[in-house]
């Protein structure tokens, strides 16, 4: 399975009402233990079971909208919300670290010190790295499952998600 993008996105239109659709998603669901969803409104998300969950597994969010007597879907598959806020505040602290590491070298070489300061920026670029490479490895192991989400929800509304982006 091609990964693509980190959190691919895609969109696709079925013949029906969103709640004739949200039914159906919901029903293909239960009949299936290794995954759960639920429902807010025009929202549905579909997340792997608990007891078969792991680190990277990734949820399907789906936004049916009625258009025209269809509905449109607009999807996206990306790690549980949890990992998603734990690298989004990570990522959002490396950036404040390497720009106050930044503003107190630029202070301490005004000074006529060693900046000793850019300490913070290099440790923040090489903690940047390494997350993406465990942001990659993560993908790849939620690739089996990812797939898997695809397919039940193809397969539930009889569409096709060749390759979301």
């Amino acid at each position: 399975m091609h990964l693509g993008a980190v959190r691919p996105r895609f969109k696709c239109e079925v013949a029906g009402t969103v709640p004739e659709q949200i039914d159906r998603l919901a029903q293909h669901v239960q009949g299936t233990p290794r995954f759960v969803s639920r429902v807010l409104g025009n929202h549905v998300d579909i997340t792997v079971a608990r007891d078969v969950r792991h680190r990277w597994s990734p949820c399907l969010q789906l936004e049916l909208l009625e258009a025209e007597g269809k509905t449109l879907i607009h999807g996206l598959v990306g790690p549980h919300p949890n990992v998603w806020t734990l690298f989004a505040f990570v990522n959002i602290s490396l950036v404040v670290i390497a720009g106050l590491g930044a503003m107190f070298a630029g202070a301490q070489l005004l000074l006529g010190h060693a900046p000793w300061g850019f300490w913070a920026v290099l440790a923040s670029v090489i903690a940047a790295a390494g997350l993406y490479v465990a942001s990659q490895v993560g993908r790849r192991l939620a690739a089996p499952q990812t797939g898997e989400l695809i397919d039940l929800l193809e397969r539930a509304l009889g569409v096709s998600v060749a390759d979301p982006r």
